[in-house]
């Protein structure tokens, strides 16, 4: 499997991974389009958006878009984000195999998509929310991903008739606390940190391990104009072929 990144490189992370007991898998949204899913945030793909909905991705997914245009916003969110068909790729593969190894301790999830659907981890933190858990705003009612597809226009709450809140962290909301919280011991505490790709919302976490506690972290990003010296590493080929080189 050709890639561009130097073999001694690969050689180095393989040894590091191999010797580890606690790797974390962050997912970002190279995963998402690797899996079949797309980035709305590429120039194409606003055009295209603006094009059929006269608002860009970013203004849709925000919450002040929700609350002043709600028959838009799930007229986009229907189509373009719960549309998104999602299978698995040789990285995630690769991952399970890490998972059964032992050496996986857990999965932060930066996309709100979720994982393919024969994908199954032990951990996972679903940092931005996710699309499969949607709540009424008034009685806190649940309802799954496959009610909001099925609603006709709106999805509302079979008891209050009220929109339906979508389980995503929309654009001008906070991260919740104690998953940040949570995420940062998880990450601060891994031998290695994978980070599969960019934020979706652009604020890339920052992870720091304490002084004494050496910590290999390996950012994959294919922009050339990507700097960052808070990682040893940055790899710019596909995730699906290169993980598949470091997990034996």
């Amino acid at each position: 499997m050709e890639v561009k990144t130097d073999g001694k490189i690969i050689n180095f992370i393989r040894r590091k991974i191999k010797n580890s007991k606690n790797v974390v898998a962050v997912l970002g949204i190279e995963m998402l389009v690797e899996s079949g899913g797309y980035d709305l945030d590429t120039n194409d793909e606003n055009y295209r958006v603006e094009e059929e909905y006269g608002f860009s991705p970013e203004d849709m997914l925000s919450t002040s878009f929700f609350n002043a245009k709600v028959e838009k916003f799930y007229r986009f969110y229907k189509k373009e984000i719960l549309g998104m068909q999602m299978h698995s790729t040789p990285a995630y593969d690769a991952l399970m195999r890490l998972q059964a190894q032992g050496k996986l301790s857990a999965v932060i999830n930066q996309n709100f998509h979720g994982l393919p659907q024969d994908i199954k981890f032990k951990k996972v933190i679903n940092l931005n929310g996710s699309i499969h858990i949607n709540q009424c705003p008034h009685c806190d009612k649940d309802f799954d991903m496959q009610y909001i597809i099925n609603a006709n226009g709106i999805p509302q709450c079979n008891h209050c008739k009220m929109a339906i809140r979508p389980g995503i962290r929309l654009l001008g909301e906070r991260v919740d606390s104690d998953l940040m919280t949570q995420t940062a011991i998880i990450c601060d505490a891994a031998d290695v940190l994978l980070i599969l790709g960019k934020n979706i919302y652009h604020n890339r976490l920052e992870y720091s391990a304490a002084p004494e506690h050496e910590q290999l972290k390996v950012l994959f990003s294919k922009s050339e104009f990507e700097q960052n010296s808070k990682v040893n590493f940055i790899i710019r080929d596909d995730i699906c072929k290169f993980l598949p080189l470091i997990i034996d």
